[in-house]
């Protein structure tokens, strides 16, 4: 290696990505429902009182839409388009049935996670055995997990994971490398003559994890700086995913979820995401 290249990987090395804290208000926030006009007025309630304790830029409005609102997928994305909302909150299975609500999230779901841009809050359903407990207003127990595969840089994540953490609760950052990916690429790495294979296994993986390690850091330490009073939790390792990650939210008592839900070159629902959101049916979601 040239003096040229040394100095190009330790520039590299240095380099980081180091969190910003910026807060994300909740104005304007959609919920929909398959029920009645009356029930729908009541469950919006029930949600309202919840979520009182987001940060909102001014007094924060509701629109509770009943089923025959949004009976069709047309009809619900009309009605975000038309409202703009901040938030959307819906349950699984809207429109599906209660009968499905273990094996799948409902059309309606799927195409409000990819068709839009407004973060979904996706609780379990009313009628499906499942419950939904809000934080108080000062909780310690109450645990906020954001989890991704790529967390150096993802500070929407961070951010909106942080918005709905209660005060004096917990928010754990989450970062699980793909343990199958790593060992192809050592594999390959493993039939070049050239490249000790043992350096390369643990040079690698140290990278891999050294950069939302410090990112985690760098979170801990802007939220603190900023006043948020929240304990920050790392999670930062390698595994099988989906098993790595409903493991974790079971370790840790996760009370809220927050992940991504769609790749830039895919209009799927994201391949991590589909997965955990049917595993975890009775866990409540923010998908953003």
């Amino acid at each position: 290696m040239t003096s040229i290249d040394q100095f190009e990987s330790r520039f590299r090395g240095a380099a980081k990505d180091v969190y910003r804290h910026r807060e994300r208000t909740i104005d304007h926030v959609v919920v929909f429902t398959d029920l009645s006009s009356d029930q729908t007025a009541s469950y919006g309630k029930q949600v309202q009182r919840a979520l009182e304790m987001l940060p909102a830029s001014d007094a924060r409005s509701w629109r509770f839409v009943p089923g025959a609102e949004c009976a069709t997928i047309g009809d619900l994305l009309a009605i975000v388009e038309t409202y703009e909302p901040d938030l959307v909150v819906a349950y699984r299975n809207l429109h599906s049935g209660a009968w499905r609500w273990q094996h799948s999230l409902s059309d309606h779901i799927e195409v409000l996670t990819q068709s839009t841009n407004v973060p979904v809050l996706l609780l379990p359903r009313p009628d499906s055995g499942g419950t939904w407990e809000p934080p108080a207003k000062a909780d310690a127990d109450h645990c906020v997990m954001a989890l991704t595969d790529h967390l150096a840089g993802d500070s929407a994540l961070v951010d909106f994971a942080v918005a709905f953490a209660a005060p004096g609760g917990r928010l754990v950052l989450a970062h699980v490398e793909d343990q199958h990916v790593f060992e192809r690429y050592i594999e390959v790495i493993g039939r070049i003559p050239e490249i000790d294979t043992d350096v390369a296994r643990e040079t690698i993986l140290h990278q891999l994890l050294r950069e939302p390690r410090d990112y985690v850091e760098s979170a801990a330490r802007e939220l603190h700086e900023a006043g948020v009073d929240l304990r920050v939790d790392p999670v930062v390792t390698v595994g099988h995913r989906v098993g790595a990650y409903t493991g974790l939210v079971e370790t840790h008592s996760v009370d809220l979820l927050v992940m991504h839900t769609k790749d830039d070159d895919q209009l799927a629902m994201h391949g991590l995401s589909y997965p955990l959101a049917i595993e975890l049916h009775s866990t409540p979601l923010l998908l953003i």
